[in-house]
């Protein structure tokens, strides 16, 4: 994205990132999601030596100090401090734990000879994904990019190529707006802890500054600790002044101890809401990486239906895959997003650039709506006429997206329409509702 030349100072800027309502923050503040919340479709991608293992990113490593089975307490990625325990985070999809001398050394057999960058990033454009996010570190501190502050890096891997370079410049090449998601927590360095947390912060911002002055096309930032970890952990108002200074109009999710720009929930949709914005991040599996071929895939409709879901709710998707040990995509969830592309090919217009509502998500479906069009996606069909609520405006005329004008009635309890079952398309029938 270029440089916006009314982008904030610093001072805006922070002030900015501690507001969660876009109508509390600056006009600058406003504007700078502007390409983001037109975009609605994003690709995340998380891919480490994990996969090799066919184990949890990261995850599988919080409780390796054992033979795999117990899942004794490893203190290591405990840092004591501002009464965080990290490792008593354990949930069931965590598992299994790998083994320290299996996990520690997984970097040793990790050759994704497939792995072609351009084709990886063409699946997300044919997919109808307008920008990708790719994890550059999780909290196993492996780094997907040739740092010169870590030795535990992609380039000590047997494939020897800077992963996350290639696919920033496939991004660039191919029209899509590219961000990395960089994890605060690190469980492989040394300084990570409650003793020398000044140290480890030193560190993670030198690999900031290093990963924007690589990439000038990052336009985005995942961070990954949850609130409960305060700002003050990372130096968070040191680290945002560095990024401001590097990239001005860059936008930051809300995992570093701040709202920022937009609320991040996790393998559910988000709530509906015209205030905040928000991005769902979601899996095909429910697993982040990926678990192999005996892991069930979500269904083409439900995957469409999760981007209409966050669409209509005031929310952008962030659609995850789990590359395989070899670096392609698995060919289900290629399914999944060729059927999404396919459908974006011929109703993008009913979701880029369009805002959530009028109509709030309910069983039916989902609204969108762009200037004084509306456009109504109904998946489930109730008996008889679909009933929707009052809306201020009169409404001109109503078709069907697919073509045919439909009979409806407004008043002021709301809005009937009389769509017949051989009229409905499937899996998502669209309505055209024109206001006057």
């Amino acid at each position: 994205m270029p440089t916006d030349p009314t982008a904030p100072t610093f001072d805006q800027f922070w002030a900015d990132a501690r507001q969660a309502n876009w109508r509390d923050k600056s006009p600058a503040g406003q504007r700078r999601l502007d390409w983001w919340r037109d975009a609605k479709f994003g690709m995340f991608v998380h891919w480490d030596p994990s996969s090799v293992a066919g184990a949890e990113i990261s995850w599988g490593k919080q409780f390796y100090d054992d033979t795999g089975e117990h899942y004794r307490d490893n203190p290591r990625p405990t840092p004591s401090l501002h009464g965080i325990e990290e490792h008593k985070m354990w949930l069931d999809w965590f598992k299994p734990a790998v083994p320290r001398e299996v996990y520690d050394n997984l970097y040793r057999s990790f050759y994704p000879g497939m792995f072609d960058a351009d084709k990886f990033v063409a699946e997300g454009k044919r997919a109808g994904m307008r920008y990708l996010v790719m994890v550059s570190k999780h909290h196993n501190g492996f780094c997907m990019w040739d740092t010169k502050f870590s030795d535990y890096n992609v380039m000590q891997t047997p494939f020897r190529r800077d992963i996350l370079a290639e696919i920033a410049r496939a991004c660039a090449k191919a029209g899509l707006t590219f961000g990395i998601y960089y994890s605060q927590r690190d469980w492989h360095h040394p300084a990570y802890g409650p003793t020398r947390m000044a140290e480890y912060n030193a560190y993670m911002h030198a690999q900031i500054r290093e990963l924007l002055e690589a990439h000038p096309n990052i336009s985005l930032i995942f961070f990954d600790c949850e609130q409960y970890y305060p700002s003050e952990m990372w130096d968070g108002k040191e680290l945002f002044r560095l990024i401001h200074s590097l990239r001005p109009d860059i936008i930051i999710n809300d995992r570093c101890g701040v709202p920022a720009d937009f609320w991040t929930p996790e393998q559910a949709l988000g709530a509906y809401n015209l205030e905040r914005d928000w991005e769902s991040c979601m899996t095909f599996t429910s697993f982040w990486s990926w678990h192999g071929f005996q892991t069930p895939v979500i269904s083409r409709e439900q995957c469409l239906r999760n981007l209409l879901g966050c669409a209509g709710g005031g929310g952008n998707l962030l659609m995850n895959v789990g590359p395989l040990p070899t670096g392609q995509i698995d060919p289900r969830e290629v399914d999944r997003l060729r059927y999404v592309g396919a459908w974006l090919d011929q109703h993008g217009e009913t979701v880029y650039g369009t805002r959530a509502g009028p109509f709030p998500p309910c069983d039916y479906g989902v609204s969108t709506h762009r200037d004084r069009t509306i456009y109504v996606h109904v998946w489930q069909w109730p008996d008889g006429l679909l009933q929707l609520p009052p809306i201020p405006d009169r409404v001109r005329s109503a078709r069907l997206f697919s073509g045919g004008d439909i009979s409806f009635q407004q008043s002021s309890t709301g809005l009937e329409l009389n769509i017949s079952p051989g009229d409905r398309t499937a899996p998502i029938t669209v309505l055209v509702l024109e206001l006057a």
